[in-house]
């Protein structure tokens, strides 16, 4: 059987995340904090850098999840 090529990934854009971070929390309706708002940053850049390794793995077209068990 003949396996199909991986896909290339393409580099990802930089995401201005002080908008994202004042617009996610006025969605929201949260009041964040003016001395949150670095480690809210942090931590969606370190999400986003997790989410990133995770899409750059390449998975044959062909892949299926694994089965769930429960005892």
């Amino acid at each position: 059987m003949k396996r199909k090529p991986i896909r290339e990934t393409k580099p990802h854009k930089p995401v201005p995340l002080d908008s994202l971070v004042a617009a996610s929390a006025q969605a929201l309706g949260l009041t964040l904090d003016p001395s949150w708002q670095a480690g809210v940053k942090f931590n969606l850049q370190l999400i986003l850098r997790h989410a990133a390794l995770v899409d750059e793995f390449p998975l044959p077209d062909d892949a299926e999840p694994a089965a769930v068990f429960h005892a």
